[in-house]
This record gives C-alpha cells, sequence and structure tokens, in this order.
C-alpha cells in the first residue's frame, strides 16, 4: 500500500469514528490554542486584572468628592433650668444635615509607591502572559507533530503489512506448487502475524495523538482533529547560526528573564510602599453643608437649614501604631530578598534551558541527516533482497531481514524528523521568540 493510499484510509476511519473531523496545519492550530486554551485567557484576565489596578492606583492624586444627607434623634436633649423660668433645652430632638464634602490629596506617600508598585505587577503579568502563551505554542507544535510522526509510523506499518500479507500469498503458492516446504510457508505466515500488533498499535497511536492535539488547542477530546502537513515541512520559526547569537536575541526577548528582571523591581516597589507608611500625609478638604434641628421631624422645611462652609488642610505625621507597620515592613525586605533569589534562580534556568536546547537541536539535525542516508542505503538493500527471493538466490529470513532493516530505517527517519522540529521550537521557546511567529 502506498503513501497517499494509507492516508487516505486513516482520513476515513477518523470520519467514520467520530462524525466530526476539522482539518487544520500548524498556524490555524496555533492560533486556536491562543484563543481557546484556558492557560492562556487566565493569563490575558489578569493582565486585565493588573492594568485595572495599576489605573486605580495612579488616580490616587484626583479629588473625591462625597455627598451626603443624614437625620439623627436625640434621646437625650441637653438642657438647663432656671428658677421660676422652668427647663431651657439647648439643643433638638431631631437633627439633619446634607451637603458635599471635597477632600483632595496633596502627599499620600503610600499612595506615590502604590502606583508604582502596581505598575511593576502590570509588567510581570505581560510577561507572565507572555511565558504562557510560549509554552502553549511549544507545546502545540509538539502534538501537531506528534500527529504527523503517528500517521507515518501507521504509514510505515500499513505497508510493512500488506507487504508480509503478499509474502505471505506467494508462499501459499509456492507451497502448493511444491517449490517451498513447510518450514518456508509458516516462517511467512509467522512474519504476516508478528506486524498485524504494530499496524493496531500505529492506528491507536494516531488516535492518541490527534486527542493530545485537540486537547492541546483547548478543545475537547471528542472532537477529532487532522493536520494537513508533513514532518518535512519547514517550521516558520528563524533561528541563529550561533549560540552567542541566540543568547543576545533571548537577552533582548526572553519572557524568563524579562519576568526575572520584574520579580527584583517588585520585591523593590514593596519596600518602598511598606516604608511610606511611615511618611507625613497632608491633604486639603472643603466641605458645603446645611444643618438643621426642629423637636418634630414633620417640622423640618426649607428654612430649618442654615449653611456652614469650611476649609481645612491637614497632615498626619504617624508616631506609634504599635508594631503592625513595622511588621508590614520586615515582611517587604523578606519578600524582596525571596523575590530577588527567585528572578537568579530564573536567569540560570534560562540559560541553562538555551544551551540545552542549542545542542539538542544540533545533535537532532545530525541524526536527521544520518537517518536520511540510512533509509536509502535500506531500500536499495531491501529491493536487491526482493529480486533474489524471487529469483530463489535468497531466503526468506534474509529478505525479511532486509525488510525489518528498511521498515526500522523508516521509522528512525519520522523519529529524528520529529525530534529536530520539537528541537527548533524549542529553541525559539527558550529564546522568546516562538509565539511571536504567529502573532
Amino acid at each position: 500500500m502506498n503513501k497517499p493510499m494509507g492516508r487516505l484510509l486513516l482520513c476515513v476511519c477518523i470520519t467514520l469514528l467520530s462524525g466530526h473531523v476539522s482539518g487544520m496545519g500548524l498556524s490555524e492550530a496555533v492560533e486556536t490554542a491562543l484563543a481557546n486554551r484556558g492557560d492562556v485567557l487566565s493569563a490575558r484576565e489578569k493582565l486585565e486584572s493588573s492594568r485595572w489596578s495599576r489605573r486605580a492606583a495612579s488616580t490616587w492624586f484626583l479629588p473625591q468628592v462625597d455627598a451626603m444627607l443624614a437625620y439623627q434623634k436625640n434621646e437625650d436633649v441637653a438642657g438647663f433650668t432656671i428658677p421660676g423660668l422652668g427647663e431651657i433645652r439647648t439643643g433638638f430632638t431631631y437633627q439633619s444635615q446634607y451637603g458635599i464634602r471635597v477632600t483632595v490629596p496633596l502627599l499620600v506617600p503610600q499612595a506615590v509607591t502604590g502606583s508604582s508598585l502596581t505598575d511593576a505587577s502590570r509588567r510581570l503579568a505581560e510577561h507572565s502572559l507572555a511565558s504562557t502563551e510560549s509554552a502553549a505554542v511549544e507545546q502545540v507544535v509538539a502534538s501537531f507533530y506528534g500527529v504527523l510522526l503517528a500517521e507515518m509510523m501507521l504509514d510505515v506499518t500499513t505497508e510493512a503489512l500488506e507487504v508480509a500479507r503478499e509474502g505471505y500469498r506467494l508462499a501459499e503458492a509456492r507451497f502448493a506448487a511444491g517449490t517451498i516446504s513447510r518450514f518456508e510457508l509458516l516462517q511467512n505466515q509467522v512474519a504476516y502475524e508478528n506486524r498485524r500488533p504494530d499496524s493496531i498499535a500505529a492506528a491507536a497511536g494516531v488516535e492518541n495523538a490527534c486527542a493530545a492535539l485537540s486537547a492541546a488547542i483547548g478543545n475537547g477530546c471528542d472532537v477529532r482533529v487532522t493536520v494537513e502537513g508533513d514532518l518535512t515541512d519547514p517550521l516558520p520559526v528563524s533561528l541563529p547560526g550561533t549560540l552567542e547569537e541566540a543568547r543576545s536575541i533571548m537577552n533582548l526577548h526572553s519572557p524568563a528573564l524579562a519576568t526575572a528582571r520584574e520579580l527584583q523591581k517588585v520585591g523593590d516597589a514593596g519596600v518602598d510602599h511598606a516604608a511610606a507608611a511611615f511618611g507625613p500625609t497632608v491633604a486639603f478638604q472643603t466641605s458645603l453643608m446645611y444643618q438643621g434641628g426642629e423637636d418634630e421631624i414633620r417640622d423640618f422645611d426649607r428654612e430649618t437649614y442654615s449653611r456652614n462652609l469650611t476649609h481645612s488642610l491637614s497632615v498626619s505625621i504617624p508616631l506609634v501604631r504599635g508594631i503592625s507597620d513595622y511588621s508590614s515592613y520586615r515582611e517587604a525586605r523578606a519578600d524582596r530578598l525571596a523575590y530577588h533569589a527567585q528572578a537568579s534562580d530564573l536567569e540560570r534556568y534560562a540559560e541553562l534551558t538555551l544551551v540545552q536546547a542549542w545542542n539538542r537541536l544540533a545533535g537532532a539535525r545530525e541524526t536527521v541527516a544520518a537517518a536520511s542516508s540510512t533509509v536509502g542505503l535500506a531500500e536499495e538493500a531491501l529491493d536487491i533482497a526482493v529480486v533474489s527471493y524471487e529469483a530463489g538466490l535468497t531466503t526468506r529470513l534474509e529478505m525479511d531481514q532486509a525488510f525489518l532493516a528498511h521498515t526500522q530505517a523508516r521509522t528512525n527517519y519520522a523519529s529524528a524528523l520529529f525530534g529536530m522540529k520539537t528541537a527548533e521550537a524549542g529553541l525559539a521557546a527558550a529564546m522568546g521568540t516562538l509565539t511571536a511567529n504567529w502573532k
């Protein structure tokens, strides 16, 4: 069975089993994942939340306007008694006030430092989103090429099974004609039967790979996805020629390094914010109130109220607030040390990841070159073995060994291609440029 026929049968089988098939290329799979995956959506919402937090913190200097309306009933009204005149009350049973109050913050240290802290948190959320998207794209690339690898393995095992079946049929004809022994007939039958489990496992591998891709792009595993492409198709990423060039690109674009830098800034901003609690606050306030009082609530009318306009400038200096502010400051200092340590680990891990990705890609490219050459040699050896067997110059065992070597060479080549594609994606992810190719 040739390769196009094997893929056609695969598509028909998937259609019959699932009843719903959607075909997509790598770019479409990546775009679907970036639009549907829960981890990406969660990171985007966290970024949106941090943006609103930043906006709220940056408006600390704006005036605060409050409207007020209040009624009050006094059960004990103050008064005094004058002999001969009786009791004179100095208050009212019911009091009411309404008006407007404007507060203008002039100096609020914690508000200023809080604005810096939320700004650093926003940038940290941006880099976290970039890291999440890069990891999602890398997983989609691996899953996408995993489907292509599984399909290629199915092609190899299907062809191997078909050739073994034809060999067994030829052996049956020769045995009936008396040109081969019963033993050689059994060899052909065993060779055929031994390939059936591999074909079954390859078909199951395709199903599992399609389910993994469906989950990777944010769909349910029950939504079958067929891919359009080939393992030999180039991955749409730009890769450097040297490790030093890759390191320079990583320093500019790596979300891990950017996250490390922002973690340090968040730690420093947290200490500044905690220290600002010991600083004075200055605010200007003006209020326009209308106040009135009556002994009966039904007696209130417009004439009852009198105007009261006040202005004030207040300075608040914290002197003693227990140990809460000091404890918060020490907590912020400890957090800063933790953030800096975490940032150092991220930087070291980013460097390690880059070196490993570079070495992995270099090894994968050499493996592909070697596997490709081996496939050509194995095909030539198999052609010679088939002709020799048909001419009666070699045994079935020798031909079967040649065929197994050819199957193994094709399998190794497919695995090598898969390893090279995932290594390319891994290097681009380590440099921080993987997601940029789809944006």
